[in-house]
């Protein structure tokens, strides 16, 4: 049993928050690791619960009614099955049309069944029948490994379909992104030449930190294509100037506004350029 939370708790602790999340997730191990004829029920009834708080946390009642796609469930006593909140925790405000004509991402309806199922086989384990009571060491390590391993599934699932619809959404607002930055000082770029022009911004890695109603704010790490300029543009006439076209890394913190044409409002909260090798 100590194998599992070495194998599982690390992974999952990634996507979850400092306190309560990590102490529930915590908390579900003792019980695995607990001798007692209902450890396996009281492990399953805990990972159950954490999951439920994730999708409450990525997913929030007043914010999830917000959006355009959302159509309250009469069969759920408040109108929000987990389903909505899987959809939420995935594309936020924006519109179906969006993500799946302009995106060409349609596997959301499958990835909620999906996840809803994996939540189902939880549940299972917390209705106390002699089929799933007293279960031996072996049967009681197999079902909690499979249910770690749905879990960790569950939560990169998730992040999976995120950050591609973030990777999406970056091709879309690559150029205003440029043009952004063209119009705008870069320090660490200035200190390097006279003038610079940008021409391509490339993202390597794109991570969601949140999805909203309205926005979705994402933290990539790429790649600067940038032409500096030495001397004015007579003395480059001249030959008396240089330019040098070269790449940098950078690392940016943008908020991208769900409004027509998307990617056409951004709020850049941090923009570095990497530029330690042109130094060296």
């Amino acid at each position: 049993m100590d194998g599992l939370r070495e194998k599982y708790q690390e992974r999952i602790n990634n996507a979850l928050l400092d306190g309560f999340e990590k102490e529930l997730l915590d908390s579900a191990f003792v019980n695995l690791l607990t001798p007692n004829p209902l450890r396996l029920n009281n492990f399953a009834y805990a990972l159950r619960e954490l999951t439920r708080h994730i999708l409450h946390r990525l997913a929030p009642d007043d914010d999830l009614k917000q959006c355009q796609w959302f159509a309250p469930d009469s069969t759920s006593s408040t109108g929000i099955t987990r389903k909505h909140r899987i959809k939420f925790a995935i594309q936020g405000g924006l519109s179906d049309f969006y993500v799946k004509k302009k995106l060409f991402i349609n596997e959301i309806d499958q990835v909620s069944s999906d996840l809803i199922a994996i939540i189902n086989r939880l549940s299972g384990f917390t209705h106390i029948e002699k089929a799933t009571f007293n279960s031996s060491i072996e049967d009681t390590k197999s079902t909690a490994d499979d249910c770690l391993s749905a879990t960790l599934d569950f939560i990169n699932k998730i992040d999976e379909l995120r950050e591609k619809i973030a990777d999406k959404l970056f091709n879309d607002i690559s150029d205003v992104l440029i043009d952004r930055i063209n119009s705008e000082s870069v320090v660490e770029l200035i200190e390097l030449s006279s003038h610079q022009y940008i021409e391509d911004i490339s993202a390597e890695k794109i991570s969601v930190f949140k999805i909203g109603v309205n926005s979705m704010e994402m933290h990539v790490y790429g790649n600067i294509e940038v032409i500096l300029m030495f001397g004015s543009a007579s003395d480059r006439r001249k030959g008396d100037g240089a330019e040098i076209t070269i790449s940098f890394p950078i690392y940016s913190e943008m908020e991208v506004l769900f409004e027509q044409p998307l990617g056409s409002v951004i709020t850049l909260n941090q923009f570095g350029v990497d530029t330690s090798s042109w130094c060296e």
